[in-house]
């Protein structure tokens, strides 16, 4: 099963987005960015779309509770 989240905001600085794909990833599961929006002034906010795929639900739902303690929201 596939699930599609969203993180919005200073997510490239803060190395947020890369966070989120690394800690899925160390669990053993695929998560991957499909759309990535990037602020162009320092001030503006990015924005990427990533999937996680996971068969497994009780790792699917590990997996979203991670990403949304980053800040990422069920798109």
């Amino acid at each position: 099963m596939q699930k599609e989240l969203k993180i919005r905001g200073h997510i490239i600085d803060s190395l947020i987005l890369s966070k989120i794909l690394d800690e899925i990833s160390d669990m053993g599961i695929i998560c991957y960015a499909k759309e990535v929006s990037v602020g162009q002034k320092r001030q503006d906010m990015s924005e990427a779309i990533f999937i996680i795929e996971e068969n497994d639900d009780e790792k699917m739902q590990k997996a979203i509770k991670t990403a949304k303690k980053h800040g990422a929201t069920e798109n």
